[in-house]
């Protein structure tokens, strides 16, 4: 899948341009090659890039991987991330894994392009580089506990006294989140990286309530964190990122 926007800061001999390479299936946009953006659907990390690279409004290609496929050990995938995850990108031939790093990466290397990622106050910025280290840190530990107890698990039951354990540390973190948002979003009323380092994680519940109805666990979100919730789903690109085997059902 290929996103291409009108060119920001093309030089103007190639402003408009789009071709591909006669080597390889790779879209140039302005005479300069498209990031490629590594994905794996459902990822919550991935979302987050990509919710970046939308808000950026930067020329990209998505390459969908399978884990089931094996693509995330194939050679060619290693040499980009050798710990065989997702995000990667590879951009004019640097690679770069780790969600916050590349990130932070498209929004100095394309300053000029979309909206920034945080806000202008120091402060502020300070404040949700904190945030999207507590969604990593405190967040994402209980919630991958219980897609790893209630979506992955193979073969013999969940283990319920650590789902219980879970869902208790996932309600006390999304209070705190709750109390800490401070406008529209988190850092106020424009979107910033922490608002897209939060929301794929919080749209797990609800994916979990696909499987398991009766543990309500979209119950856990607080109501401040339902309304922001909302909020994100109505930016004009949001459906664009829903991954892909969501939108099957």
């Amino acid at each position: 899948m290929r996103y291409a926007y009108p060119p920001y800061n093309r030089a103007a001999s190639s402003a408009g341009v789009t071709k591909r390479s006669a080597s390889a299936n790779t879209l140039f946009i302005g005479g300069i090659m498209a990031i490629k953006f590594y994905y794996l659907s459902g990822s919550p990390f991935g979302w987050k890039v990509w919710l970046a690279l939308e808000r950026k409004r930067i020329d990209y290609e998505m390459v969908l991987l399978s884990a089931d496929g094996g693509d995330l050990k194939q050679p060619g995938f290693l040499a980009i991330n050798p710990r065989g995850k997702v995000p990667a990108i590879s951009d004019d031939g640097y690679n770069l894994y780790e969600s916050s790093a590349i990130c932070e990466y498209l929004d100095e290397r394309y300053a000029d392009s979309g909206a920034g990622l945080w806000p202008g106050n120091l402060c502020d910025r300070a404040t949700g580089r904190r945030m999207e280290s507590e969604v990593g840190a405190y967040i994402y530990p209980p919630l991958r506990r219980l897609v790893e107890e209630l979506l992955f698990r193979r073969e013999g039951i969940p283990d319920e006294a650590a789902i219980s354990s879970a869902r208790e540390a996932l309600a006390s973190e999304l209070n705190l989140f709750a109390q800490a948002a401070v406008g529209d979003f988190l850092l106020g009323h424009e979107p910033s990286l922490a608002d897209f380092a939060l929301y794929p994680m919080t749209a797990l519940l609800d994916r979990l309530d696909l499987r398991h109805p009766q543990r309500a666990f979209s119950g856990l979100m607080p109501e401040p964190l339902k309304s922001w919730s909302g909020r994100v789903e109505a930016l004009s690109y949001f459906q664009k990122t829903v991954p892909p085997h969501w939108r099957a059902g």
